[in-house]
């Protein structure tokens, strides 16, 4: 029944040569089944995604809202609270425990969606803010104005934050209009309202146990009136555009909560505004305020039912209509199958006689001739089959003939999947002492020898399993129980579809190569100098009680090979193996060469003590940085060394001995000291490895431009404006963490990248303020930094450069590290030459020089944090601090006070006279310029 109904299709098929075929049958599936399903698939995810993500919007919208309207009530009862009705205090608490149940649930329905809070400013600022006004940070005589602004704030943002997300969710983005108008209400316009009668209500609630408002808050109360009532009306003019979009439920609860909302409008005009001296119970307002809001949060209910219910009515209408497209396309499916059935009856005799062909190849047969009954390209493909196994038959010969050269000369075996020998030559069974019997349908391990661990057939087993060559050498066991060594490679051979069906393993017999290797390994004799080496030197250990070695290293010998060449290098090498041969003789111990540049003097027990142990190796290494010269003066060659001492602790811990003697080298060098001795603790170890993993984290941070500049505001205490910045260092980890100069500057000096990173904060705070010319500017520099002639030459030549050098300031700490007060003061001349200024920074504990301020002539003293942040509450600060400003002044120099964390302390500091004022309560270190 089937082939008579596609038998027409077959004879249409049958006429068209065979690439009409294809291009028909293609086109026809690409344009009935591939364009339509691809389409039709694309706008259901699209649509599934959008209302999708509508729906999580609309659950952020409630959850947000909700806590809105938690703080709300939170912020009246507060100012309730603080106008002196202190039983307001149990509602409080009560009211920050529903915001924290709220913040909770709406961070834990975050983290399951969108996860957006933890990198939204707005929502961690909100928080931030919020935790600032709770109970437990207020008091009685808290300021209600600033209470009531970090409310509103904290909402403000709140709602900023839902804005984000109705972006990323498409909330308020739909075709439809009545989802798009719903979307407004809940998202612009009832969130604004709501917060404006708040508002209203915290104000009038200010005057709680009070029966009049003072005046000047009318101002303020006729503006959320006039707000309210605008809003009010927008929300009612919408009558026909509700009734059209089929919202009348909704207009009736807009209607109810709108009369709520006029009750209390009406007493505000009545009883505050149009009267001259206000007169109002506070309480009724407070009451019908909170009716009113309820109300409108009812109707913000409803209308998000509304919302849901819309997208849910299109979210099944879309699914209704993707079912409908499935099942046209299966139609269309059917007809291409139909089609595609009429090609394959088309051509499928031709291509049978193809098959039987390739079947006779795999079993070996190529003299194969094909006859075409057809005239298309499957006729000629035919043909072309035919002249293919003529050639075939010619490639197997030259096959066969590469076969036979690689039997002859190398050893070769297959194995099946499972590691069965398959197939094995002569020379397999020659060097093995197998015959193929004994070795065909055997696991390979038949000639593996004890000395190969298992983990390198492993390794083995992992790579051509992954399809990968395997090279290596292989130890392997003959028969008669001796061994034999071959460079072994393993290639997986995979069929045409990419699976593996064997493997080959091709080897070359080393056994003589690996071993002229082993007896190499085992000379201990160093070939360039003639000393004993590392092999002798462990073996010296083991019979050697109780030792003590002395590890010398030649710094940077890789640096003198490179520029004076090899040859030079191995003549110093001797040359110094002589110089220590020397010392050798004359301290009665054993010199060896472990490396290319280190020798070590090994001691028997009793030789030596911890002070006679220091005093050979410094001398040790005196001699040699004094002796290593040559002839002509123009050629001589200078070098220094460094090295570590060890003394053999525990019993059989030889090996250790030597590592610990690397150990205290390596400590010595990285701390820029001639040597080390090495002592049983295991702080040492700890201490420098994490001295090495500050130092690259440093070199990275560095290499990656992630030394960065923050800037910490200095306030001009008669106008409270920023007039300068102080540019502070620090560094971006990889995790992306500000780490704290704390953490790595000392690091950076003793690892010498202390310069580069001077360097960095120079050009980037330079940068940064060149285009800003209202602002002074500072950096910290250091005693180190001063007597570093790269520093001071650096920065004249920047100020050259700058286009507003005036306005730069250096800070210098004025301590007891100042050794060189000439240089210092020589450095600030020249930097005063540009106009640029000078700050001592710290000053008045610790150490306090006057003599030396006084000539050091600085336009600026920074007191000290330590005394600024005590001053309401230590006296003896105080004192010292009003002796610094009072000395300040009669030189002419300005103040700056340090660590001004509160408002306390910033009017005590203003109240003595300081000039400046700097600290985190006036503006934190930050990257950007406010």
């Amino acid at each position: 029944m089937f082939d008579k109904i596609v038998s027409p299709a077959v004879s249409f098929m049958n006429r068209l040569p065979f690439k009409l075929k294809i291009i028909l049958c293609v086109s026809v599936l690409f344009t009935l089944l591939i364009l339509p399903s691809y389409t039709t698939l694309s706008n259901y995810i699209e649509r599934k995604n959008l209302y999708s993500n509508q729906l999580i919007g609309l659950s952020y919208n409630r959850l947000i809202y909700d806590l809105v309207y938690s703080i709300q009530m939170h912020r009246e009862l507060t100012i309730c609270y603080l106008s002196g009705n202190i039983y307001f205090s149990n509602d409080i608490l009560n009211s920050e425990k529903k915001i924290d149940e709220k913040i909770f649930h709406l961070i834990e329905f975050d983290n399951k969606n969108l996860a957006i809070f933890k990198n939204n400013k707005k929502f961690i600022e909100a928080l931030s803010s919020l935790r600032l006004v709770y109970f437990d940070r207020i008091t009685l005589g808290s300021n209600q104005e600033a209470l009531f602004e970090v409310h509103t704030d904290t909402i403000s943002m709140l709602t900023r934050a839902f804005k984000d997300i109705s972006a990323e969710t498409l909330f308020l983005s739909s075709k439809n209009r009545k989802i798009n108008h719903v979307a407004l209400i809940i998202q612009e316009k009832l969130p604004l309202l709501k917060e404006s009668i708040g508002q209203m209500r915290a104000i009038t609630a200010k005057y709680f146990t009070k029966k009049e408002i003072l005046r000047d808050n009318k101002e303020r109360i006729l503006s959320l009136y006039v707000l309210i009532k605008s809003l009010q009306k927008d929300l009612i003019s919408n009558h026909d555009l509700l009734h059209s979009l089929d919202l009348k439920t909704i207009h009736k609860s807009n209607i109810l909560a709108s009369s709520k909302l006029t009750n209390l409008l009406n007493i505000i005009k009545k009883d505050i505004i149009i009267v001259k001296i206000p007169a109002y119970n506070s309480e009724v307002l407070f009451v019908k305020a909170t009716i009113a809001i309820d109300k409108y949060n009812e109707l913000h209910k409803a209308l998000s039912l509304e919302y849901k219910k819309t997208v849910e009515e299109l979210q099944k209408t879309m699914h209704i209509n993707f079912i409908l497209a499935l099942v046209g396309l299966f139609a269309i499916l059917l007809l291409a199958l139909y089609i595609f059935t009429a090609f394959y009856r088309s051509v499928t005799i031709s291509l049978m006689k193809l098959k039987n062909a390739s079947e006779m190849i795999a079993k070996g047969e190529t003299n194969i001739h094909l006859k075409a009954d057809t005239k298309d390209e499957i006729g000629n493909a035919l043909l072309a089959f035919n002249n293919m196994s003529q050639k075939l038959r010619k490639n197997i010969s030259f096959l066969d003939g590469y076969k036979m050269a690689i039997d002859e000369t190398s050893i070769v075996s297959k194995t099946n999947l499972k590691g069965i020998i398959t197939y094995a030559n002569r020379l397999f069974c020659d060097i093995s002492g197998y015959s193929k019997k004994e070795l065909i349908g055997k696991p390979h391990n038949i000639v593996r020898h004890p000395d190969m661990p298992k983990f390198a057939f492993k390794e083995m087993w992992e790579a051509i399993k992954a399809k990968k060559v395997w090279h290596g050498v292989v130890k392997n066991r003959k028969k008669d129980g001796s061994f034999y060594i071959v460079d072994a490679t393993v290639i997986p051979i995979l069929d045409s579809n990419g699976e593996i069906v064997e493997y080959i393993a091709v080897r070359h017999d080393i056994t003589e190569l690996e071993k002229s290797k082993e007896e190499i390994k085992k000379q201990k004799v160093d070939l360039l100098t003639g000393l004993p080496n590392r092999n002798q030197l462990l073996e010296d250990l083991k019979t050697f009680l109780n030792p003590t070695l002395l590890y010398i290293n030649i710094d940077d010998f890789t640096g003198l090979n490179d520029f004076y060449g090899t040859k030079k290098g191995d003549e110093t090498l001797k040359h110094i193996a002589l110089l220590l041969s020397s010392v050798a003789k004359t301290t009665s111990s054993k010199l060896y060469r472990l490396n290319a540049d280190d020798f070590l003097l090994l001691f028997k027990q009793g030789m030596l003590t911890t002070i006679s142990a220091q005093e050979i190796m410094k001398e040790a290494i005196e001699y040699i940085e004094e002796e290593t010269m040559f002839s002509k003066p123009e050629k001589s060659i200078s070098i220094t060394a460094c090295g570590g001492i060890a003394f053999y602790k525990t019993e059989g811990d030889y090996k250790n001995l030597l590592t610990n003697a690397l150990l205290a080298k390596k400590i010595a060098k990285s701390t820029n000291k001639k040597f080390l001795l090495y002592k049983n603790n295991t702080n040492i170890a700890l201490d420098y490895k994490s001295n090495m993993e500050w130092i690259n984290r440093i070199k990275d941070a560095i290499d990656r431009g992630r030394i960065v500049t923050y800037f910490q505001p200095i306030i001009d205490n008669k106008t409270g404006t920023t007039i300068k910045y102080e540019s502070l260092v620090r560094m971006i980890g990889s995790d992306s963490k500000v780490i704290s100069p704390f953490h790595f500057l000392d690091i950076a000096k003793k690892a010498k990248l202390y310069t580069q990173i001077t360097k960095i904060v120079l050009d980037k705070t330079l940068e940064k303020f060149k285009n800003l010319p209202q602002y002074d500017f500072s950096i910290n520099i250091t005693v180190e930094d001063i007597n570093d002639k790269e520093i001071p030459s650096y920065i004249y030549n920047k100020l050259d450069k700058f286009p507003h050098p005036e306005r730069f300031i250096v800070e210098i700490t004025e301590s007891e590290e100042i050794k060189d007060y000439i240089a210092i003061e020589e450095f600030i001349k020249n930097i005063k030459r540009y106009g640029a200024k000078v700050a001592i920074d710290d000053f008045g504990t610790g150490y306090a020089n006057f003599e030396h301020i006084i000539a050091l002539n600085a336009d600026f003293i920074k007191i000290d944090g330590s005394l600024i942040k005590n001053i309401d509450k230590d006296e003896n600060s105080r004192i010292i601090t009003e002796a610094i400003i009072a000395f300040s002044k009669k030189l002419g120099s300005k103040t700056i006070a340090e660590y001004v964390h509160s408002e306390e302390i910033y009017q005590k500091v203003k109240e003595m006279g300081a000039d400046y004022s700097q600290g985190f309560y006036l503006g934190e270190p930050n990257p950007k310029i406010a």
